[in-house]
């Protein structure tokens, strides 16, 4: 990694400018994926700033992704939410899109909440069902492109973080026990996320590899950024939204687009904003612990 690229000294520039500019101390972090953003929405009192305007930030250029950091309280709880999040498709270096994690945990960001939108793998999954995440494979990893590769910055954290526990059993469990409150049982899933590097949607031979690999759900964000965070000692909690199912056979006529992703979104957001915002809450009675 080049100083240039997500360095502890942009992180700190950014996380500087956005104290000066609100009065806000998040202790949650929220990230949005395709069209998800109305989780922003729900923000009491929000402060709204154009990625373009944070020094050192990248910009977002997916339809579905407004690209914008809000600022406000969800539930009492200070927070942070970011409409749109960076894909290596967009032409990043891997450290850039992960950047507004550093930036999270220098604004004080303890909890990380992220959401996607993901193909579903798993046969048993239906279009519309939600999967937390409680594991994931990611493939651009294999092939060496991580975002803690390059030089370790002790103050961010260790050079070998542990991944076992990326995706915190608790927040699983908390969600789950949600979700039967409020009634979600029959379309929420656990299972594994596995990450591409995008934009071209997967092929069926693709399709079929990564289920026989134990992926219940593919796309094309979330695993960077979870490492990222749990590197800088963050908890992470993460859902994939099933916006399709994967095509798995050479006789099917199914065609993954981008518009049924975001048609997807549309139809099961406010659900989703009713389990993170009950969940948030209750990190709110119990100081981020159960």
């Amino acid at each position: 990694m080049s100083d240039s690229v997500s360095s502890f000294e942009e992180c700190r520039e950014a996380a500087d400018w956005l104290r000066s500019h609100t009065p806000v101390r998040p202790t949650v972090g929220i990230v949005c994926g395709s069209g998800l953003g109305g989780l922003a929405k729900m923000l009491k009192d929000p402060q709204v700033f154009k990625y373009a305007d944070i020094p050192n930030f990248p910009r977002s250029t997916v339809h579905g992704h407004a690209g914008q950091l809000v600022f406000g309280t969800l539930k009492g709880k200070p927070c942070v939410c970011m409409q749109g999040r960076f894909h290596l498709y967009e032409g990043y270096p891997i450290q850039k899109i992960t950047l507004p994690m550093r930036v999270f945990k220098l604004l004080g960001v303890e909890t990380v909440f992220l959401t996607n939108a993901a193909g579903g793998l798993n046969q048993d999954y239906k279009v519309g069902d939600v999967m937390v995440i409680k594991d994931h494979i990611n493939m651009p990893g294999f092939a060496g492109n991580n975002p803690l590769a390059g030089p370790n910055d002790e103050r961010f954290g260790v050079r070998f973080p542990c991944m076992s526990d990326a995706y915190d059993r608790e927040l699983r469990q908390l969600a789950l026990d949600v979700a039967a409150e409020l009634g979600y049982c029959e379309f929420m899933q656990e299972g594994v996320y596995c990450v591409l590097g995008g934009p071209s949607f997967e092929t069926i031979a693709e399709c079929r590899m990564l289920h026989s690999l134990g992926a219940d759900a593919v796309g094309m964000s979330t695993a960077h950024e979870v490492i990222v965070a749990r590197h800088a000692g963050m908890r992470c909690f993460a859902l994939s939204l099933i916006s399709n199912r994967a095509v798995m056979d050479y006789d099917s006529q199914e065609k993954a687009n981008h518009e049924e992703v975001l048609e997807t979104g549309r139809q099961r957001a406010e659900q989703l904003e009713k389990l993170v915002s009950t969940m948030v809450a209750r990190l709110e009675r119990n100081n981020n612990s159960f």
